[in-house]
């Protein structure tokens, strides 16, 4: 069902990066960098993610629920990404389990820092983790021409096939960022 939803936006979008297709912290990071952006646009963000090149693609981080698994974990694979997922039950922390996953991959992940809820406001367990693997933080935002928003409680941004999505990159957070300043960051950025 995801797929069937996210794969034709995902092929036919025109997609545009403000102010570049690489995002700012890629440049200050020698490492891992931590993708953020708002639950609601989750599947917004498959387009253009897809289309960064292969070392600055992040990993979607997901957790273990039936819901999660079910919807989007295979479909996320059948769009070219690598998964990550956690697992909610274990005796080890999320936060340490994704840490973990970023200091022995080395790779980059995305992470949506109001999953959850309450959306709109961004958890601190998200800058943690970019803490423990000395990562830097990207805010950024897609802007979708060509979308339907759905939902009650969260209102998901849906994009159409041929949609056209800008991405803009916020300021980049230097690890040890505050919750505090991600939310600014985001904040920012405005809504799309």
């Amino acid at each position: 069902m995801v797929l069937a939803a996210a794969g034709p936006p995902a092929w036919t979008a025109r997609v545009t990066w403000t102010p570049s297709r690489e995002p700012p912290a890629a440049s200050k990071a020698p490492g891992p960098v931590v993708y953020v952006a708002w639950h609601r646009y989750n599947l917004a963000l498959t387009p253009p993610l897809a289309r960064l090149p292969p070392g600055l693609r992040p990993t979607l981080v997901m957790h273990d629920g039936l819901a999660s698994r079910g919807l989007t974990h295979e479909a996320s694979a059948w769009l070219g990404f690598e998964t990550f997922v956690f697992r909610r039950r274990s005796p080890v922390s999320p936060r340490d389990q994704i840490a973990a996953y970023v200091r022995s991959s080395g790779r980059s992940i995305v992470v949506l820092p109001d999953a959850g809820g309450p959306y709109g406001r961004v958890k601190p367990g998200v800058l943690r983790v970019a803490a423990d693997c000395g990562a830097w933080v990207q805010p950024f935002v897609p802007r979708v021409r060509g979308a339907v928003v759905v939902g009650r409680t969260l209102r998901h941004v849906v994009p159409l096939p041929a949609c056209s999505i800008e991405v803009v990159w916020g300021d980049p957070l230097a690890p040890g960022a505050t919750a505090e300043a991600c939310q600014r960051g985001l904040d920012a950025l405005g809504d799309a």
